[in-house]
């Protein structure tokens, strides 16, 4: 994270040098799993698969240091990667979050767990700030599952549900209805140089008006992603960045059927805004500025009750990180958040 401020809760610890080999060795009785600190000096025996893991900002990149077999990478059980076995030394990114749990299994028939390990040291998930599946917490807390305490409260016209494409909030359009998730410049960094904001959702229809997913607006300066207000149905939708305040990007996703899930990501990187749609990349934008940061609100215009714009379907996942994603890491952000991803 390259934040300005204090980073108490809502930042990660610098990032880390190379942290563990996994080494799943195929044995006549079975499979054993072992995990290595290298800081201590061990070297790694031979292994059917071994696997060097580092911290970044988007969180743990995967090198593959010895691999005897191709093999797919799951996260809590849905493939986003893939190894073959000549491909020694390629990384991936796994975008990990708290609990996650990382499997390697063979390709073949016998579908082999190679590795088998659980997440469970918050430097390993990087510059994740904030982050909600809907399906924790109790009354109107919304959980937040990155470790950072960023919880939210939901009002007026919501409802925890559960469908084919998972467990989501559903926001029922009316005033006032959405979610705060607080103010992030309190114990993190007051701006950031680079940001990604990641969102499953679908869209219900309603009326012929701005509906807001994500959004924080402070005077003239705001960063948000919502509806352009000009379509119902397939309807369209703005990726903003600085709104009155220049300089300022806007991206647009077209063409979206009410009724779909729809995994949007937007990245900046301190030089390019870039709008990602169920893992392809749909525009980009050159812009030189830093993010501002504070209130953040789910659902609704940073003001719900007043100027509203409130969503009228269902959000099944939101993800906030202070860093950017290459087009590469996107694709395995957008499989990581969605059983059916058309990403590549």
């Amino acid at each position: 994270m390259r934040g300005k401020g204090s980073t108490d809760r809502a930042a990660t610890s610098p990032i880390g040098t190379l942290l563990l080999v996994a080494l799943a060795i195929v044995a006549a009785a079975g499979v054993g799993v072992f995990v290595l600190d290298l800081s201590s000096g061990q070297g790694a025996p031979t292994a059917e698969a071994a696997f060097e893991y580092r911290e970044t900002p988007a969180g743990l990149e995967m090198t593959a240091v010895g691999i005897g077999e191709d093999v797919v990478v799951q996260l809590n059980g849905q493939p986003v990667a893939s190894f073959d076995s000549d491909e020694a030394g390629k990384t991936v990114l796994l975008p990990t979050a708290p609990d996650d749990r990382i499997t390697v299994v063979s390709r073949d028939g016998d579908q082999t767990v190679l590795v088998n390990r659980r997440v469970d040291d918050r430097d390993e998930v990087g510059d994740l700030i904030a982050y909600y599946t809907f399906d924790q917490g109790t009354g109107s807390t919304i959980v937040d599952r990155s470790g950072n305490g960023n919880d939210g409260t939901a009002f007026r016209g919501w409802s925890r549900v559960t469908d084919d494409t998972g467990t989501a909030i559903e926001l029922d359009g009316t005033s006032g209805t959405h979610v705060d998730i607080g103010d992030l410049s309190v114990d993190g960094p007051a701006s950031v140089d680079e940001i990604t904001i990641a969102i499953e959702y679908e869209k219900d229809g309603g009326p012929n008006r701005i509906q807001n997913l994500i959004e924080h607006q402070a005077g003239g300066f705001a960063w948000y992603m919502e509806t352009d207000g000009n379509h119902v149905n397939p309807h369209r939708m703005e990726y903003t960045i600085g709104y009155s305040s220049p300089p300022s990007g806007t991206l647009y996703a077209d063409a979206i059927d009410a009724g779909e899930s729809q995994v949007l990501i937007g990245t900046f990187d301190g030089d390019e805004m870039v709008l990602y749609r169920n893992g392809q990349r749909v525009d980009s934008v050159a812009l030189d500025r830093d993010v501002e940061l504070g209130e953040v609100i789910l659902g609704a215009d940073s003001d719900p009750y007043g100027v509203g714009q409130n969503i009228d379907g269902r959000i099944y996942e939101v993800r906030l990180y202070y860093t950017s994603f290459s087009d590469s890491e996107a694709a395995v952000l957008t499989r990581a958040m969605r059983n059916n991803s058309t990403a590549v």
